[in-house]
């Protein structure tokens, strides 16, 4: 169905300063999902937030760490990389005040991952927020950890691509993004991969989920689909919701995902099947495309699989991404 087009401007707060955010409006044909209206669609300019930006290179990560106890020289190729720093609950905005400060003073963006959606990973009450109440208040201590300080905010991987997303995920989500935005900061929505689902598709639901308002959404988080690959789909999928900026995460795509032989050794989960992918940049020359980032940190298991025992930092993994890294 047709949606309306509107003309409007509205007036928001952000950092502590009147933002005006002049709407840009476009008619689309769009097919709403089963359950879910079609969105009106109503654009915010583009602010480029990694144009001749400096990544932020976070010195306290758990790899560093690690390699600092051990002595391990060979983990430069990951500790010396930017990576985003994912917060998965409030206990991770405890330390997000003195990120944010080191960040600004070196002058460079920090980059994010809100990980803490209801239901995440349509595992359940118990996986997530409690509640869209927890949540909310969730994305309120996160804007004040901030404050002043703008970061790029990868807002929730795999919750608009995933099979639990409905309409009230949507109008969570898209509530997260303008709340966000309104703050200052620059939110990439997240869309899933090109093994997913289609870029019709995708399409349809990022637009009900708020990427009207976002900078743009991200491709492949802590997934295995190649470079090439991401970027074709990603330009079908920005084409499709008014020319959104996208960013890729290469943080273990440097060898493309298993085959169905290979998916029988850990599949997804610790493949042996992985390998560094190109280094974050935020210097790239194809359209549409605002940077390569890890936003997987390299090294982190992915949980009780694969010839792992818990999440967090794995030397093995570590050594696994390197190892197998195409030749720079």
């Amino acid at each position: 169905m047709n949606t309306v087009a509107v003309r409007r401007a509205i007036s928001a707060i952000g950092s502590g300063r009147v933002r005006l955010a002049a709407l840009v409006v476009a008619i689309f044909v769009v097919v709403a999902l089963p359950g879910l209206p079609a969105p009106t669609v109503a654009r915010t300019p583009l602010l480029h937030p990694f144009r001749n930006a400096q990544l932020f290179v976070d010195r306290d990560t758990a790899a560093a760490k690690w390699q600092a106890s051990h002595q391990a020289g060979w983990l430069d190729r990951i500790t010396h990389n930017p990576q985003a720093r994912w917060l998965n609950g409030p206990h991770d905005l405890d330390a997000l005040p003195g990120i944010a400060r080191k960040a600004e003073h070196r002058k460079e963006l920090l980059v994010l991952v809100a990980y803490y959606v209801p239901n995440r990973d349509c595992a359940g009450a118990y996986n997530g927020a409690p509640t869209n109440g927890d949540y909310a208040a969730f994305i309120g201590g996160l804007i004040r950890a901030l404050g002043p300080v703008r970061a790029a905010i990868v807002v929730e991987p795999d919750a608009v691509a995933a099979q639990c997303f409905d309409h009230n995920r949507a109008a969570l989500l898209e509530q997260t993004v303008r709340r966000l935005v309104d703050a200052g900061q620059y939110v990439y929505l997240d869309a899933g991969h090109p093994g997913w689902r289609s870029t019709g598709e995708t399409a349809q639901r990022l637009q009900t989920a708020g990427v009207s308002y976002a900078e743009g959404f991200s491709v492949n988080v802590s997934n295995r689909q190649t470079t090439k690959d991401c970027y074709t789909w990603a330009r079908k999928v920005s084409r499709q919701v008014g020319g959104r900026d996208f960013v890729i995460d290469t943080s273990r795509n440097g060898v493309g995902p298993p085959t169905s032989y290979q998916a029988t050794d850990g599949g997804w989960c610790n493949s042996t099947h992985q390998a560094l992918g190109e280094d974050p940049t935020t210097t790239t020359d194809r359209r549409g495309l605002a940077a390569l980032l890890w936003i997987k940190p390299p090294g982190e298991s992915d949980g009780q699989c694969g010839g792992e025992f818990d999440t967090g930092f794995s030397p093995r993994q570590a050594e696994s991404l390197i190892r197998n890294a195409p030749t720079r």
